[in-house]
């Protein structure tokens, strides 16, 4: 059996939902351990659910208290629910993945840990004091050193990871979307505006690192069209639902394909990232790639990860953070040259990237899984 360990919602977690939907297709028996923080309902019948309210970029003393009990959580189940040593717990990010090694270190050794890197947790405390810095990259040291395997997301993030790893046990599997079929895409009236502006679509996490108030206060000028969906930050979620204006439609939440059918009614798909986030020098996101299989061009961020990919493959634009650089790129944007790198996306994900995720799971993935 799997279980995959995951401190956030699943329904909306694409990389997470790949291995669910594998897992299903090949019959392999899986549980899902998730953090329902808001009282929601279960991703499915084999989901157990941490039932604790919280925010998602909640900080202070109440995350650490959260964090506690939610370890604590998965602790208690894996007690609960393995009963032999060849289980595997698939941890995805940190907060999954420490508290599956002290299960194994302390109850069941026979078990092995996979441990899939979302993002590199220390990074991100640059702004903390030394304690909690000290006591999350000892966490992350002893997960790396505990776990069977670890999957990164892109190969770059090796240079992110101050620790050896044999490569025996090193994966990579990026954020490239599963599907191999498009017949769920189709054109939809209800996103469609009655105006001849560039239409922008993001739909993903709502955090303040990812020049999302730039983006909405740009729209808010009325030069551009957006089609907006996700949810995180409560203060950015206010503001959109407030909102009443023609050129902008807000979704809220939404599940993984309806997601992806908001960004294909799109002209350009938005993936910036803000660099005082260290992480996202390594970005990895789901938008990338997405951009790819639905044909797309992307714009992002000068001076990270995917700068010089999307630069050298032709299939979208770069810019600098910051509202005025932002919105001068969307002006400089031709009709024309959106449909040419539209089309080089769609080359490269027919040539590349079309059977590379289905080609890792039924390839790699599943000898993990299932050897002894």
């Amino acid at each position: 059996m799997v279980i995959i360990i995951r401190a956030k919602d699943i329904e909306s977690d694409s990389r997470v939902l790949k291995y669910i939907h594998f897992l299903r297709e090949k019959e392999i028996n899986y549980q899902i351990i998730s953090w329902d923080r808001i009282n929601g309902s279960s991703y499915d019948e084999n989901t157990i659910d941490f039932n604790y309210k919280s925010l998602y970029n909640e900080g202070g003393w109440s995350a650490v208290k959260g964090r506690l009990k939610w370890m604590y959580f998965v602790i208690k189940t894996l007690r609960r629910i393995v009963t032999d040593d060849k289980t595997v717990l698939h941890a995805c990010d940190l907060d999954a993945a420490f508290p599956a090694v002290v299960f194994k270190t302390m109850f069941c050794r026979g078990v092995k840990v996979i441990f899939d890197i979302f993002d590199w947790f220390s990074a991100t405390l640059s702004n903390q004091n030394h304690l909690i810095r000290r006591s999350f990259t000892l966490m992350e040291r002893f997960c790396i050193r505990h776990s069977d395997y670890i999957i990164i997301c892109e190969k770059e993030r090796q240079n992110q990871i101050p620790y050896y790893i044999n490569k025996d046990r090193l994966f990579i599997l990026p954020n490239i979307p599963s599907f191999i079929n498009k017949e769920f895409l189709h054109l939809d009236k209800e996103l469609c505006f009655d105006n001849n502006l560039i239409t922008l679509a993001y739909v993903g996490g709502f955090t303040t690192d990812r020049c999302l108030d730039e983006l909405i206060s740009i729209a808010e000028t009325g030069t551009i069209n957006l089609l907006i969906a996700g949810f995180g930050d409560s203060r950015l979620e206010e503001r959109l639902s407030q909102l009443n204006l023609k050129n902008i439609k807000y979704f809220g939440k939404v599940q993984y394909e309806r997601g992806l059918n908001i960004m294909y009614n799109a002209d350009i798909i938005y993936a910036m990232y803000s660099k005082i986030n260290p992480n996202h020098y390594f970005a990895a996101p789901n938008k990338y790639y997405e951009a790819m299989f639905l044909g797309k061009p992307i714009i992002s961020t000068s001076g990270i990860n995917m700068d010089s990919k999307i630069k050298s493959d032709n299939i979208g634009y770069i810019t600098n953070e910051g509202q005025e650089s932002i919105n001068e790129c969307f002006q400089s944007i031709t009709r024309s040259d959106l449909i040419d790198k539209g089309l080089n996306s769609a080359k490269l994900w027919e040539s590349k990237y079309k059977t590379y995720t289905i080609d890792f799971l039924t390839t790699q993935y599943l000898k993990l899984i299932t050897s002894k």
